[in-house]
């Protein structure tokens, strides 16, 4: 095995390290849904997506108070004369993972769905290797890149909780992929189809990622040229929302109304609103939400789509009334997605006070350096990154809108409903590449200038000074 082979081993190894031990040494994280109790009804009880709200009310009070795994609670109680709904407000994907592998291991804690969240996403490095490998045929920026992705903590974290976001990296980076494979391989429609079923499988993740097939398909018009770039985005985006017609099927037999994937859109459009103070009022919190629409319509169930278009009236108003404050909204968006960005959960205790501590930021930096760390990694791999980008712009103009295209694709569907770092993950890997590429380039100018230097002294050798008797 060639050193450069070792080297891309020893990345892949240090990946799948690093997100092991994330999940089998740190905190155990708080559930932030009910993924895992859905895919307990279907191992248990025979109910496919589907909730028991009986159990959902106990179990909420207690992830409340700490982490529990379901090995540890009494279902059999709270399923004896439970209240049962179709579920069409989580995404599925994870669902079915999760009952997968607790009906493979013949067990339900979550240890090990988040073990095998960590291997896969330990793997990706390679795939990250990959594209900067297909993009700019240059080893070490490929290998720098894959560096960056093994051993970035928010990403390594998020593998340690059961949720869609980690997934959304790993498809992300795979579709990504499969399209540099497009882009140069004579078996093109083998490979649209391929490239259309994962985009559709992830879409039960995050449907989110319909919206890269057809935004790298324009990103690369310059390269293969508008026909095929408009024939390889129509077929992968086809491909993909046949994948979602089962679905979309059950969701109208359910619900008698059309969602392709997920609902909540209006909700989490409404909630925010407030992710800076502004003239909206009181913010508009699930509680209040709640508790306006049973006013108005007590028959709506929550969660459903009846219930999330009722929402849209309530947000509609909110913008025309204050529109300069939604602008203001977007604003603070734009910001938190790129200079801003800095999720701290990776630290397992979250950020602490930056302006207001005693002593300002000298002493900051001084007693308390993780804090700082916390709030100026996701910040300093943008700004890295941006300047990766303005260094090799000109020289890697196609490659480089590529890249973009993947990180709008990511950005801008949250940049309309609401930001948190955690949606952004899946575009970082772009992050890394460009950091990998800046850095490689400068090394390389270094080494030039180095060698021109030898080569000026062999060719004009230093005169010997003269010796005074």
């Amino acid at each position: 095995m060639s050193r450069h082979s070792l080297f891309l081993l020893a990345i892949v190894v240090l990946a799948i390290g690093i997100r092991v031990t994330y999940n089998i040494t740190g905190e155990r994280p708080h559930l932030i849904t009910g993924t895992p109790e859905l895919a307990y009804n279907i191992v248990a009880n025979g109910h496919w997506f589907a909730y028991n709200a009986r159990a959902s009310e106990v179990l909420n009070a207690l992830n409340a108070q700490r982490h529990i795994d379901p090995a540890s609670v009494d279902y059999a109680s709270l399923d004896r004369n439970g209240r049962w709904y179709p579920e069409i407000l989580d995404t599925v994907g994870e669902v079915v993972v999760i009952a997968g592998v607790w009906t493979i291991a013949g067990s339900d804690s979550y240890i090990d769905v988040r073990i095998l969240q960590g291997v896969v996403n330990g793997v990706l490095a390679l795939l990250v290797y990959w594209i900067a490998i297909q993009l700019f045929a240059r080893r070490r920026t490929a290998l720098l890149a894959a560096a960056l992705y093994a051993v970035y903590p928010p990403i390594a974290w998020g593998t340690s909780v059961l949720y869609n976001d980690t997934w959304a990296v790993d498809f992300t980076i795979a579709i990504v992929a499969l399209y540099c494979v497009i882009m140069k391989s004579n078996r093109r429609w083998r490979w649209l189809i391929v490239c259309g079923l994962l985009t559709g499988i992830g879409a039960y993740f995050r449907p989110q990622v319909l919206v890269l097939a057809p935004v790298l398909a324009v990103a690369a018009v310059p390269t293969i040229g508008w026909r095929r770039a408009l024939r390889t985005g129509l077929v992968t985006t086809l491909v993909a929302l046949l994948v979602l017609v089962p679905w979309t099927v059950r969701n109208y037999n359910d619900f008698h109304a059309f969602v392709p994937a997920r609902t909540g859109l209006w909700q989490t459009m409404l909630e925010g609103l407030h992710e800076v103070p502004s003239r909206f009022g009181e913010p508009f919190t699930e509680g209040r939400i709640i508790e306006e629409v049973h006013r108005a319509r007590p028959a709506l169930m929550v969660e459903t789509p009846a219930w999330d278009s009722y929402l849209k009236h309530y947000f509609i108003q909110a913008v025309e009334q204050h529109p300069l404050s939604y602008l203001l909204v977007l604003a603070h968006r734009v910001a938190k997605a790129t200079i801003w960005a800095h999720e701290n959960l990776w630290m397992h205790r979250g950020a602490g006070a930056v302006l207001d501590y005693k002593g300002g930021l000298p002493a900051l930096i001084v007693n308390r350096p993780l804090v700082v760390l916390e709030y100026a990694l996701q910040p300093a791999v943008f700004l890295l990154a941006m300047l990766g980008l303005g260094l090799t712009w000109r020289r890697w103009r196609k490659q480089n809108m590529f890249l973009a295209a993947v990180i709008l694709a990511v950005f801008v569907p949250y940049l309309a409903m609401h930001v948190e770092e955690r949606y952004l993950l899946p575009a970082f890997f772009a992050y890394f590449i460009w950091i990998a590429l800046g850095v490689d380039l400068c090394v390389e100018r270094l080494r030039e200038r180095a060698r021109g230097r030898s080569a000026r002294a062999r060719v004009w050798p230093t005169r010997p000074s003269r010796t005074h008797a």
